[in-house]
């Protein structure tokens, strides 16, 4: 339905009739349309099993493939506007918090900590910091300008390789530019 009408037109007495249940039994799994959206789009924690692809590069490619497929795959317009409800109700901004933020939070220290013990990391860079700088292009890509997102799988190496300079990391078979 999100497909067929759009996030801000779904209305749940129509999901309700289109699964052939009553409007309580939605209600009774979702208090509202926007925590059902929710939970179809987030079923389960963000990468429950952080990648260990054996470097820091590889680590985050895969976060940053799931990030981008997250956000390309639903319907055209349903992560803007379950952004901006997110925003805009406290419950749900706590349980996108919980659920998605602190998750790949976590996913992104177990990385650097990893990736710090095989001695790829001078310096440690912020979880939260590395999180945005992953996000931030993403989101921009998709939703700010008016770009395909069949093109983001070749951007996200552009994307990684900025993100890994931001941070002080070089990737792979980058030129080393520090003085002999």
């Amino acid at each position: 339905m999100l497909t067929e009408v759009g996030y801000a037109r779904l209305i749940m007495a129509e999901v309700a009739a289109r699964a052939g249940v009553g409007k309580a039994a939605i209600y009774r799994r979702h208090a509202t349309k926007q925590g059902m959206i929710f939970d179809v789009l987030l079923p389960d924690q963000f990468l429950a099993v952080p990648p260990d692809r054996g470097s820091l590069h590889a680590d985050l490619s895969a976060v940053l493939a799931e990030i981008a497929d997250s956000m390309a795959s639903p319907p055209q317009g349903t992560v803007p506007g379950l952004l901006a409800d997110i925003h805009a109700y406290p419950a749900l901004r706590d349980r996108f918090a919980e659920k998605y933020l602190e998750a790949q939070r976590q996913t992104l220290t177990e990385i650097l900590d990893r990736a710090a013990a095989r001695g790829e990391l001078t310096t440690r860079p912020d979880p939260v910091a590395l999180n945005a700088l992953l996000v931030g292009p993403v989101l921009a890509w998709l939703f700010l300008l008016p770009e395909s997102p069949e093109q983001l799988p070749v951007l996200n190496s552009v994307f990684l390789d900025a993100t890994l300079a931001l941070t002080g990391t070089r990737s792979p078979g980058a030129p080393d530019d520090s003085p002999r």
